[in-house]
């Protein structure tokens, strides 16, 4: 064999895989904060030619594709004879799978499911081709005698090369019995840990976890406390953030020295990590001056960031799948519960702007709606289509949605 033929093979191979020839390297990336995703509505999972998106929501699996150089809406199977009807042979659909949460990373679809077999729930994470070419199991992290048992998950984060899968088991006739924990899977190694107790005290759940930098960081939520941790990629040690006392369980990540956090009664407070120092922002000049208009102010409900610009809603949730629905005469003064307030500050803590909308004015209907924070774009989901808007005009107060693609799945 030639130099110049052994030097083509060996080419061919690097380019092939850096960990070999014919393996396909797992692209490192970092979780995108502000593209909130809910058990019933899917972050938004855009790829340079079309969207992806799953039923969710304890639903079967039920996986779809929109391509955007046509307009056409599909299952995510490149079977030409398939007719998608949950058997074996297809690879978007399944009654073999009740599914939970979908996300894209690394040019896959990484899918969170239970497994129901005759004697256990079987807590697995799939993953499908974006082609529509495969869908394989990629590990079973947890395995439950199904007797008297019910099962539960959150959203899964996936951070860096490791999946973050928070699940809880309760039991069927009383629901204070049980555990809940969260199991961590290195995509590279394949090894799966738990962060913290594999059965952990069903008391104390780890909740609203977030990705960023190093770290994965989430809330420990007792009954009576709440607690802001970080997982080290470094050492896998946990760290508790020194938050001021009542933190109340919601929290943004906004920069490396800047993460607003949520404590008392609607107080909004700045935690610098480096330094371990917690400042008051002075929230009268968006908050104060309101609270005498009658608007029925409930506090927030919702901080999300996408490093920019902080996100503060009332009214309606940042961070679930929820409605504001306008309906004359449902409450006295006809203001309190039909519309979301939108509150955007700097990093300073500072207001740029606030505004109020529904989706009557916006879409010319009631419905659910989800939003994502994604760069430029913000994406407001409902349970019949994707919208998007820039991100200027939004921050401005003058939203102005069209449609992207239409959601073919079942939302509630």
């Amino acid at each position: 064999m030639s130099k110049k033929i052994l030097g083509i093979i060996l080419t061919a191979c690097m380019l092939m895989s850096l960990a070999g020839c014919g393996e396909e390297k797992i692209i490192s990336q970092d979780y995108q904060r502000g593209n909130t995703h809910h058990k019933y509505a899917n972050a938004v999972m855009k790829t340079d030619t079309g969207y992806y998106y799953s039923q969710g929501g304890f639903g079967w699996l039920s996986l779809h594709y929109y391509d955007a150089a046509n307009g056409k809406n599909m299952f995510l199977c490149n079977k030409p004879e398939c007719r998608h009807e949950g058997d074996e042979f297809c690879v978007a659909t399944s009654e073999k799978y009740m599914v939970f949460d979908t996300v894209l990373y690394s040019n896959k679809l990484y899918i969170n499911v239970i497994e129901t077999t005759d004697s256990t729930y079987e807590y697995k994470l799939l993953r499908a081709a974006l082609d529509g070419s495969a869908l394989d199991e990629v590990v079973t992290y947890l395995t439950v005698n199904k007797v008297e048992v019910t099962p539960d998950t959150s959203p899964m984060v996936i951070h860096r090369n490791k999946a973050f899968l928070p699940y809880n088991v309760n039991n069927v006739n009383n629901q204070e019995i049980g555990y809940s924990g969260v199991a961590i899977y290195d995509l590279e190694t394949e090894e799966v840990t738990y962060l913290g107790e594999k059965e952990g005290d069903l008391k104390v759940k780890k909740t609203n976890l977030c990705g960023y930098g190093d770290y994965l960081y989430f809330v420990t939520a007792e009954k009576y406390k709440q607690r802001l941790c970080r997982y080290s990629y470094a050492d896998g040690s946990v760290e508790e953030l020194p938050l001021e006392r009542t933190f109340m369980g919601d929290y943004a990540i906004y920069d490396d020295d800047t993460i607003f956090y949520v404590r008392g009664n609607s107080e909004l407070f700045i935690h610098n990590p480096k330094t371990g120092e917690n400042k008051s922002v002075n929230i009268q000049e968006w908050y104060g001056i309101k609270t005498g208009e009658n608007s029925g102010r409930s506090g927030y409900e919702g901080l999300v960031s996408d490093g920019k610009y902080l996100y503060v809603a009332e009214h309606g949730y940042l961070k679930s799948y929820s409605p504001v629905f306008v309906s004359e005469g449902y409450m006295e003064d006809g203001s309190d519960l039909d519309f979301m307030e939108v509150n955007i500050m700097d990093g300073e803590g500072s207001l740029v702007n606030s505004f109020r909308f529904n989706t009557v004015e916006i879409l010319g209907c009631n419905d659910f709606f989800l939003l994502h924070f994604c760069g430029d774009t913000i994406y407001m989901q409902t349970s019949k289509m994707m919208y998007e808007c820039n991100r200027e005009d939004f921050v401005a107060g003058k939203p102005e949605f069209k449609e992207v693609y239409p959601i073919d799945i079942w939302l509630p």
